[in-house]
């Protein structure tokens, strides 16, 4: 029996992986999904009734403990995987996933979007037999990784395309005033270690402009870890709706009527959503830039900037004309599952 491995270490993860286990599945994989210890992993997996066997954990925010903990988790998932036996291994950029797959002999395919996260492309795609990628990351993005164009398959489609063209469980979002618009800012991923060098203060100040001039919109404040969440309830719980269980982001993107966010995935998937969007993401990405392109995201880099946007937004109540304009975006890409799951097929 053909067999996979995928390991899942993030939400976004959980929602491209999901489609693609069941893909595999229906054509007669053995499929085995692993995680880790994660604030917002469990809850999700649960919510898109996806089964994960979890060694391990995330580690903290220094270098040694995130060393620490990924040694540990190799340690524990590398038997688990040497009886499991799978022909092929998948994974976003899953060091522990890669490493153990080449100590055992099994092909290690990445799904990737991020070469700007270079710590943890170059602990995987080293050692990673094939790579799968959107059309809108050049070859030469990933040459710093050592991959060749002759190991790289582009798709037409931005990874949220893979859950946005199926249809999505109804979950849990946070009350909001109906009577206000409402405005969503996802937090940046703080611990990332492409986050080095960065203001380490942007959250804060970002939510403090926000709070200071959006007096008549609801906001919500969706942090990541929970220290971050701990530190944001202290700070603006008097002002911004700050959930404490982890929610549903596309049943919230339904009801938000401008979005912010400080990250790709979440970024990305409100833009196809035809949610109004403006990235504070402290870098650049392929992904933004070919969104911004196309008229669905808009950028700032100033805390001023990202007010006014969001004022001028709220005013000119542009859902409608942003909507149009993402289905017809969305619909001209492709479903990246079937691409990548019959690549599979072929090497198994």
């Amino acid at each position: 029996m053909q067999r996979a491995w995928i390991d899942v270490l993030t939400p976004k993860q959980i929602l491209f992986f999901k489609p693609l286990k069941e893909k595999l599945e229906s054509q007669g994989f053995e499929v085995l999904a692993t995680s880790r210890k994660y604030r917002e992993l469990n809850p999700i997996a649960k919510m898109q009734k996806l089964d994960l066997e979890y060694f391990g954990e995330r580690g903290g925010s220094s270098k040694a403990e995130q060393l620490a903990a990924a040694t540990r988790r190799q340690a524990e998932i590398a038997p688990r995987i040497k009886r499991f036996a799978p022909q092929v291994s998948v994974s976003v950029a899953s060091g522990v996933c890669a490493r153990v797959s080449f100590g055992l002999g099994i092909k290690h395919i990445a799904v990737n979007d991020s070469p700007h996260s270079e710590v943890a492309g170059r602990l995987s795609l080293p050692l990673t037999h094939h790579l799968f990628c959107p059309w809108v990351i050049p070859y030469e993005a990933w040459a710093k990784f050592g991959v060749p164009r002759s190991k790289i398959t582009r798709y037409h489609a931005l990874d949220p395309a893979a859950w946005l063209k199926r249809k999505g469980r109804r979950g849990r979002i946070p009350r909001l005033n109906r009577r206000r618009k409402t405005v969503v800012v996802r937090l940046e991923e703080s611990n990332a270690p492409y986050m080095a060098g960065t203001e380490r203060s942007w959250n804060d100040t970002v939510l403090r402009a926000l709070s200071d001039s959006v007096t008549d919109a609801n906001l919500v404040a969706l942090c990541r870890y929970g220290d971050q969440l701990r530190g944001v309830k202290k700070k603006f719980g008097d002002r911004f709706i700050v959930p404490e269980e982890v929610i549903d982001g596309r049943s919230l993107l339904k009801a938000t009527d401008v979005f912010i966010g400080m990250g790709g995935t979440m970024t990305a998937e409100s833009s196809l959503m035809g949610v109004p969007t403006v990235s504070a993401f402290q870098g650049s990405l392929y992904t933004e830039a070919y969104l911004r392109s196309v008229g669905l995201l808009q950028k700032a880099r100033r805390p001023a900037r990202i007010v006014k946007l969001v004022r001028s937004l709220l005013e000119r109540n542009l859902v409608e004309v942003y909507s149009k304009r993402a289905k017809s975006v969305l619909d001209a890409m492709e479903d990246p599952i079937p691409k990548v799951a019959e690549y599979l097929a072929t090497i198994a």
